[in-house]
């Protein structure tokens, strides 16, 4: 079999070409410090290294959006705090207030400052996010949502949440609607609601009252009405829904201080001594807006302030009171949840640090180049090209007149 000269010079090329891309390519992962530096050094690494730096850079983004996540809902935490802060100082000013030996100047001193104390707690429901936007607002989060006018304090915005993905599987809620935090407080006991008159004259208070059987509630509102007359004080209770008398336990019960007064579910205690038409009522608890259960106390200490009512006034401080607490429960229930998304969220960023950490491991496992093996390959290698340029050099150097000199 002859081989021509041309085959001989092209296998010579070909060989040093090759042995130069391989001292080329382990040169090139020595000075990246990547085996793999284009698809075509490894398909398979490359495949794998792209699918887990897309996992990393999604990790990135989760990361990202938990920060974003922890700043508001470290800011709506410390402003409930502020929140219950303020209504804890009403509900210091409301026990002032359910006094009725006070005077006309110290009640107009305590409703000036109720009125300083809304006017705080409304700022603080308009409190802005470092972005900018309002953390009670609902989705309509651009402007405030309360605004404060004649007609009382009133919610402009909806009850939506916003949120933010945090990882592949949780929506992060990072806002609560002011409608929640504020607007929906449970007034009474949270079933029914007491109050008196404004028009009462004696020194009775009624308290808050609680339920003695569930099934016997009705929903209805009602009305109880003292008597006095030749030194005897006696009740009567009347269903306000279905205008019928009730039976508590008789159509009209002999009144004592502190004792119980029972219907339809419910039981109630009034204190002190009720004057000739004075009334109680009872009513069905609802959602009502703590800015107006302050605004009503407000209304109150400046009517039993001007002289034109004393006791009956008085009497729905001690509602305003419960209502206040309500919503400092409100709050309370509000923040704990908060709370719990702020703890999540470090349950959730500390899974993403060490899924971070182990897509860093397997790309470096999959793209690092193994110095010490790549430069003895890289030696063996040059030996390996040296080898070829010499062959090649030494059959381009032969011919028949080299051999007969």
């Amino acid at each position: 079999m002859q081989i021509s000269t041309l085959s001989l010079y092209q296998q010579g090329i070909a060989s040093i070409d090759a042995a130069q891309a391989q001292v080329a390519q382990t040169q090139e992962e020595i000075s990246t410090g990547k085996m793999v530096n284009v698809p075509a050094d490894n398909p398979v690494a490359a495949a794998q290294i792209l699918a887990t730096s897309d996992s990393q850079s999604i990790n990135t983004q989760y990361a990202s959006n938990q920060s974003t996540a922890q700043t508001l809902l470290s800011q709506t935490d410390s402003t409930l705090s502020q929140v219950t802060s303020v209504l804890q100082n009403v509900n210091t000013t409301l026990v002032s207030a359910n006094n009725s030996s006070l005077s006309a100047a110290n009640r107009q001193s305590l409703a000036t400052t109720l009125q300083s104390q809304l006017q705080s707690l409304v700022a603080l429901a308009n409190t802005q996010s470092a972005q900018g936007t309002y953390l009670f607002g609902g989705y309509q989060a651009s402007s405030p949502p309360f605004v404060q006018s004649a007609a009382g304090v009133q919610y402009t915005s909806d009850d939506g949440v916003r949120s933010i993905p945090v990882s592949s599987s949780r929506n992060m809620p990072v806002s609560v609607s002011g409608d929640t935090v504020f607007q929906r407080v449970r007034t009474g006991n949270s079933v029914f609601t007491t109050g008196a008159a404004l028009t009462n004259t004696g020194s009775a208070q009624i308290d808050t009252g609680q339920v003695t059987t569930p099934a016997s509630l009705t929903g209805d509102s009602y009305s109880i009405q003292f008597s006095v007359s030749g030194g005897q004080t006696t009740y009567s209770v009347t269903n306000t829904t279905t205008g019928q008398s009730v039976a508590a336990p008789a159509a009209s019960n002999a009144y004592t201080s502190g004792s119980a007064i029972s219907f339809d579910g419910m039981q109630m205690t009034v204190s002190g001594a009720p004057a000739n038409g004075d009334t109680f009522t009872v009513a069905p608890s609802q959602n009502q807006s703590v800015f107006t259960s302050i605004q009503q106390a407000i209304t109150m200490l400046q009517t039993s302030a001007s002289g034109t009512s004393g006791t009956g006034a008085l009497g729905g401080i001690s509602t305003s009171l419960k209502n206040v607490q309500n919503a400092i429960a409100q709050v309370s229930s509000v923040q704990a949840g908060v709370g719990a998304q702020e703890n999540e969220l470090t349950t959730l960023g500390t899974m993403n640090t060490a899924l971070n950490l182990q897509d860093t491991t397997t790309i470096s496992q999959l793209q690092s180049t193994n110095l010490a093996s790549a430069a003895t390959n890289l030696a063996e290698q040059q030996t390996v090209l040296t080898a070829a340029e010499q062959s090649f050099s030494d059959i381009t150097n032969s011919d028949l007149f080299t051999y007969l000199k």
